[in-house]
């Protein structure tokens, strides 16, 4: 059997990896930032937003572009489009080009998860989707954790402008080897034997066209709207974790710059080896039990145990234990991630077919990305007033809520029939 799939999903991760590694030189940033343009804490709060809701607002139409153009094409324009941004962005020079060059970057980076998505049902086999969606998906903290030390080296040694400079070169380099490597499914590829097309099991005809029915009956159902709830709770604890460990180092305990980003850096690499973590353990959890009863344990034990590092957190940030405050919040984004190659992979699993998989992902994404949008002006807002404990402390309540939608509103009887139909989709003849 051949092992194309492999080299497909390294590629997803290195896309995924370049994207959020543009993302932290922003946060790295923040101080040097706003010393130079005299921008208030809010005001960062509100460049943040900007990139936020534009990279919320466009998972829609992105999910629908991936769809529309396939694996092979859809995610070069996208890569293209936001590093270009990102070497734009030393050039705004007020805050409204912030504001501008920001929202573009972002409305490029927002398919990133849809082709992820997309990868995952076409390119993996039932078995192994939580794995290989996951450590495509470690990306998302080895990114930022790799790029939160190289940017605050970058910024101490040459200044804040050559950070978003070079990352954004770096992910133009990309865009030739995804062009020439991936194809939109593994019949397309004459690199891909049929031993490997059979462990992959996905026999969907090549002209399947989106199944707009299928689409509204998952988003109204009763699955649909729990997965909604997990999806919008998840983007701000997400964005939590992402956004702003560096400025609550450098605030709250008045660490220098690269210090605050190398505590970071740490939490992030923690958050990392949870998503390494999450595919096996969920795909093992899948293999055991039924697979709302894995999903539902794989969601609700993890999360469980990160709200507990939360709190812990708060109490060690108010006794001015820094370090051990950083690590406590990178036990936490561990945690946080073990449940991914759960919840996320479920709207996967439950997409009507292929042709529809980056619309159905694009919707729930958005919505994650639209609360995570919001988590900039709320979690500023709190930050400002009450410090930056009780602004990490607010993420606990939505932990709450997020386990509670994937326990208790999401449904046996709507769930067991938008699988039985994304499963025959996908072996059809």
């Amino acid at each position: 059997m051949t092992k194309r799939r492999y080299l497909v999903f390294l590629l997803m991760f290195l896309s995924v990896f370049i994207n959020y590694m543009d993302r932290v030189n922003y946060a790295v940033s923040i101080p040097a930032i706003r010393h130079q343009f005299g921008f208030s804490l809010q005001q960062i709060g509100a460049i943040l937003f900007a990139w936020s809701i534009a990279y919320a607002l466009f998972n829609f139409p992105g999910g629908w572009l991936a769809d529309r153009l396939g694996l092979r094409w859809s995610l070069p324009l996208m890569l293209g489009w936001w590093s270009a941004f990102t070497i734009a962005t030393p050039f705004a020079g007020t805050l409204a080009g912030w504001f501008g060059i920001r929202a573009l970057m972002g409305a490029g980076e927002a398919g990133i998860w849809p082709v992820n998505a997309k990868c995952a049902n076409a390119w993996a086999g039932p078995g192994e989707r939580s794995t290989l969606y996951t450590w495509a998906g470690s990306g998302q903290f080895l990114g930022p954790a790799l790029g939160t030390l190289l940017a605050g080296s970058i910024v101490v040694r040459f200044g804040w402008q050559w950070t978003f400079i070079l990352f954004g070169l770096a992910g133009l380099l990309i865009l030739p080897f995804w062009i020439f490597i991936v194809r939109d499914r593994p019949a397309l590829d004459p690199r891909v034997n049929a031993a490997e097309i059979a462990h992959i099991g996905n026999r969907a005809p090549h002209d399947e066209k989106a199944d707009w029915p299928g689409i509204r009956d998952v988003i109204f159902s009763r699955t649909g709207l729990g997965m909604l709830l997990v999806y919008m709770t998840f983007g701000y604890i997400l964005f939590t974790f992402l956004n702003w460990v560096p400025s609550y180092m450098f605030y709250t305990f008045h660490m220098s710059i690269f210090k605050s980003s190398a505590w970071a850096s740490l939490g992030l690499m923690l958050g990392f080896a949870g998503f390494i973590l999450s595919g096996p353990f969920n795909d093992r959890l899948a293999a055991h039990f039924d697979r709302l009863t894995a999903r539902r344990i794989g969601t609700a034990a993890p999360m469980f145990c990160s709200m507990l590092c939360m709190i812990l957190s708060i109490f060690s940030a108010r006794a001015g234990l820094g370090g051990f405050t950083a690590v406590l919040i990178g036990f936490a984004a561990l945690l946080m991630n073990m449940t991914v190659g759960a919840w996320a992979v479920n709207v996967i699993d439950i997409s009507p077919n292929q042709a529809s998989t980056g619309f159905v992902y694009g919707v729930y994404n958005g919505a994650l990305n639209i609360m995570g949008a919001f988590n900039s002006l709320i979690l500023a807002w709190i930050a400002t007033r009450y410090g930056f404990p009780a602004a990490f402390g607010s993420a606990i309540l939505f932990m709450l809520i997020f386990m509670i939608s994937m326990l208790f509103i999401v449904d046996r009887p709507s769930y067991a029939k938008l699988i039985a139909r994304a499963e025959l989709s996908r072996s059809a003849a």
